[in-house]
């Protein structure tokens, strides 16, 4: 047998009885398993939610139709009536929690200003929200790249702890062959956790075996042999274990926690933006003002935005459902660049992130990996503009109704109206694949100057040499003899003493 292939044998033997190794990759296993069960039990949670608006709302429409005279006026109803609005999860949604449990994915929408309902979101406890959701993603991102440095940080440095480096070197190839033996055998254990986690994946989930699921396993797979590649450079500077421990660790915190919140720090910095509570107050402010202005104030703006109502009588002395309508549009229209502004800002802030991954990989895996579950920022963009587009419908539908002063008979609830949205057709980032790609390129690169730095170790037969010419009987001709002893130095004298 060939010794090489011998020798990679007898290193696989041991690391399948390294003990700790095994149970740490059943734990990693395990929690990989279990924010897999989690993120399905959360998304079917969700599920149900979305699904039970819709008889949410029939029974909202049969209160108010009980409690409600049929010759009532309907805009009176529609200020009750909300219509509820949802972003259903795909089926990637249990891996990524993404941007769901800081904004609502259900809402109900009423027929009044749009820009404090948009804005508005769900009571969460703000320590559940600091902790963040325990989902995949956080496995892979950052418990995957632990386990890596736990199992490899001493694959180099091991041999000098044990004192078996000599044996080590003694073995018939390069010392840069066997190093990449024991990475790969352990990157071949990671990866089989990774791809049997998928694997769990796609049949607990339900997953199609598409586009998205090639993407997502290639770049799984390039984002831990980063990791291994950068093991193998901090191995070929030959430091000690512990030496080795704390660079990776430091490696591990720069790329998963420093630098991440730094450049998000410096996108929000460079890319300021007006909350949306401030979108709200300046919406409410001047909805409070319409109050005391005439009602001519409200309905010549609005008219020459809806020229198809001009004609409709509006009284000007008493309240009326037209002119309140009337005054939560043009409420809406006054922040309306506002509201553009802030959006463009978010936008802006997503590109920037996109461009800070391709120089950090693990941003660049969590990009992807929000993409394609749908809960990144582009989707809730995409989900705030659906609602917007939505509330115009319902303007579309209720303004015949209301400017013709329409009684609850005349509304329909199954005419109404539905919004949908399944957060689809959102392209995956390229600068995603390109930041995973272009840094594990780059750490490629630098792998042949540490396979000749690890190879620089004296060969056993070198150091053989060495140590015989340092020897008595090999020392080099001319070469000075070695001190006597002291103790045969003493015995000389005494012998010349004896003799004399």
């Amino acid at each position: 047998m060939n010794p090489f292939v011998a020798w990679a044998r007898l290193e696989l033997r041991q690391l399948l009885r390294a003990r700790v190794l095994l149970v740490t990759a059943s734990l990693l296993l395990a929690a990989g398993v279990a924010a897999i069960v989690d993120g399905a039990a959360r998304v079917a949670a969700e599920r149900e939610i979305i699904a039970a608006l819709e008889p949410a709302l029939r029974e909202e429409e049969s209160y108010l139709r009980e409690t409600h005279a049929p010759h009532d006026d309907l805009g009176l109803v529609l200020y009750y009536l909300a219509m509820p609005i949802a972003h259903e999860p795909n089926e990637w949604t249990a891996l990524s929690t993404g941007l769901r449990d800081v904004h609502p994915y259900s809402r109900h929408l009423r027929f009044i200003g749009l820009v404090p309902q948009l804005y508005q979101t769900d009571i969460a406890n703000p320590l559940k929200q600091l902790a963040g959701s325990f989902d995949y993603g956080f496995v892979l991102i950052f418990l995957v790249p632990l386990f890596i440095i736990g199992v490899s940080y001493d694959v180099r440095s091991r041999d000098d702890d044990l004192g078996t480096e000599a044996l080590v070197c003694s073995q018939p190839t390069r010392l840069s062959r066997l190093l990449a033996v024991r990475l790969g055998l352990r990157a071949a254990l990671v990866a089989a956790v990774a791809l049997a986690l998928f694997a769990f994946a796609v049949a607990w989930l339900g997953l199609p075996l598409d586009a998205r699921a090639g993407a997502f396993a290639l770049a799984s797979l390039a984002y831990i042999a980063l990791w291994f590649a950068l093991v193998f450079l901090v191995a070929s500077l030959r430091r000690s274990s512990a030496w080795n421990a704390i660079t990776l660790v430091g490696a591990w915190m720069a790329w998963c926690v420093l630098l991440p919140a730094l450049v998000n720090l410096a996108i929000l910095t460079a890319s300021p933006a007006r909350g949306g509570v401030e979108l709200t107050l300046a919406q409410r402010q001047e909805m409070n003002a319409g109050w005391d202005r005439p009602k001519r104030a409200t309905l010549d703006p609005f008219f020459a935005r809806r020229p198809e109502w001009a004609s409709t009588p509006v009284p000007e002395d008493r309240f009326s459902w037209p002119w309140y309508y009337a005054m939560h549009e043009m409420g809406d229209a006054h922040v309306a660049r506002q509201v553009d502004a802030y959006h463009a800002a978010l936008a802006r802030r997503e590109r920037w992130t996109e461009r800070a991954a391709l120089a950090l990989p693990p941003l660049a895996l969590q990009l992807l990996l929000d993409r394609i579950a749908g809960t990144d920022m582009a989707t809730e963009l995409a989900f705030r503009d659906s609602i917007a587009a939505y509330h115009g419908q319902l303007k579309q539908y209720f303004y015949p109704l209301v400017f013709n002063y329409e009684g609850l008979a005349a509304f329909d609830i199954d005419a109404v109206p539905r919004h949908r949205f399944a957060g689809a057709g959102q392209p995956a980032p390229l600068s995603a694949l390109a930041g995973l790609v272009g840094v594990l390129g780059l750490l490629g690169v630098m792998l042949p100057r540490a396979v000749r730095r690890i190879d620089a170790t004296p060969r056993p037969e070198e150091a053989t040499v060495a140590k015989e010419e340092l020897s008595p009987a090999g020392r080099r001709p001319g070469a000075p003899e070695s001190p006597p002893r002291i103790d045969d130095a003493r015995r000389e004298r005494a012998g010349d003493v004896s003799h004399g």
